[in-house]
């Protein structure tokens, strides 16, 4: 059995580092090289397993040769969908884990990781057959999910088309939780890929420097530990606090005569301004989400959120270079998107502003990009991932530095 572990090993370290598929799989290769093959006539014909160990968490993918030598048309595919597994978190983030419906959860995995797949399948599920319940092109496995559960609730029950069947097993649904460390050995994967593939993407076609449609530095992100312990201790009570002051409005009161209508005491009120406490504001929390801000400030970043969420009604914001999403905050980020340069006044523009009807703007940012000369009509804090300069002459600051006690000033 040893021997024939070895010649596992052997096999399949020379078919990831044969040039052709270098040239085509760059990533590919070298998170395939990071598993350790392991013979298993037990599954259909692959599949992927996370163990923690002496040694921390690691990768397996189990082979069955019969059966691939059965259908060897199908190997490259099935590989690529074992890959998609391992670096969209499926088997590690505990978001995919627990879940109230997990036969949704399987097909929404499913579709992910089969998505981008250009080599043949044997029936694949797509994420096409529920295109009537919500499924799009690029959506998350988490947004699958969830358009699959909405589609449930209306009496829509989600099915496998006739013709279609999974790829492989996914043992690990039936788990109540991920391996411990297991979301550590994911991130550790994609950056060894990353590095050591680094001159291998270079050399292939720019659609193929990326993993289940994305970059390295896209799929770190979306694998941020969303749901774990602040690193960074703000109290945002008292921060939001001074950050939302009371709004003036207007009341009608009998107090004083009418101004339009003096002859009118006791038939027409007059109107007074006075304070109005905002007692759980609407915030417009913007993240920026260039290529300049790194992994673990984003994931900084969103695990902020949820004790932000405890005082005020959060829409999220990404924005790059131009606004990316808008959404309303569920709990966590399950990605970002963006990753380009960095422009920090589409948020502050007037009509995007009134459309959310925002009692203010908590903006995450590194500060290394232009903004708007004049302030908004609402209050803004700047949240500063870096130590530096910024210049902008209006709004609060604050700072989210990691390895630094961070503070809110008011300005």
């Amino acid at each position: 059995m040893a021997s024939a572990g070895a010649d596992l090993s052997g096999w399949l370290s020379a078919f990831v580092r044969e040039a052709r598929f270098l040239e085509r799989y760059p990533y590919y290769a070298h998170v395939l090289a990071t598993l350790t093959p392991v013979l298993d006539p037990s599954v259909p014909a692959m599949g992927v397993s996370l163990h923690r160990g002496a040694h921390g968490a690691r990768y397996y993918l189990h082979v069955n040769i019969e059966q691939l030598a059965r259908e060897p048309q199908y190997l490259l595919g099935i590989l690529l969908h074992e890959v998609h597994h391992v670096v969209l978190g499926h088997l590690s983030h505990p978001k995919f884990f627990g879940v109230t419906q997990p036969d949704l959860m399987q097909i929404a995995q499913e579709t992910t990781a089969n998505e981008h797949i250009e080599e043949p399948l044997p029936s694949p599920v797509l994420w096409q057959h529920f295109e009537k319940l919500g499924l799009r092109a690029g959506q998350s496995t988490i947004e699958r999910y969830e358009a699959l559960c909405a589609a449930r609730a209306e009496e829509k029950q989600p099915a496998l088309a006739r013709d279609s069947s999974f790829v492989d097993e996914h043992t690990w649904r039936e788990q109540p939780s991920p391996p411990p460390a297991g979301l550590d050995a994911t991130r550790a994967l994609i950056e060894e890929a990353r590095d050591v593939g680094a001159e291998d993407a270079e050399r292939a076609a720019v659609e193929r420097r990326r993993i289940a449609g994305k970059t390295p530095a896209q799929l770190l992100a979306q694998l941020g530990g969303t749901t774990g312990p602040r690193e960074v201790p703000i109290d945002w009570r008292e921060a939001l606090r001074a950050f939302v002051a009371s709004t003036r409005a207007p009341v009608h009161t009998w107090s004083r005569p009418s101004r339009r209508f003096p002859g009118r005491v006791g038939e027409v009120p007059g109107r007074a301004y006075q304070h109005r406490t905002v007692l759980r504001p609407t915030l417009l929390v913007a993240i920026d989400t260039s290529l300049s801000m790194t992994p673990d400030e984003l994931s900084e970043v969103a695990r902020q959120l949820a004790p932000m969420s405890e005082l005020a009604q959060l829409v999220i914001v990404e924005c790059d270079v131009a606004i990316a999403r808008t959404y309303p905050f569920r709990g966590v980020v399950d990605h970002v998107q963006g990753r380009g340069g960095t422009d920090l006044r589409p948020v502050f523009e007037a009509s995007f502003l009134r459309a959310l009807h925002a009692d203010g703007v908590v903006y995450f940012t590194d500060g290394e990009g232009p903004y708007p000369d004049a302030a908004p009509p609402v209050p803004v804090l700047w949240m500063l991932t870096k130590p530096g300069t910024f210049a902008c002459p209006w709004g609060q600051r604050g700072t989210l530095v990691l390895g630094a006690r961070s503070q809110a000033t008011r300005r």
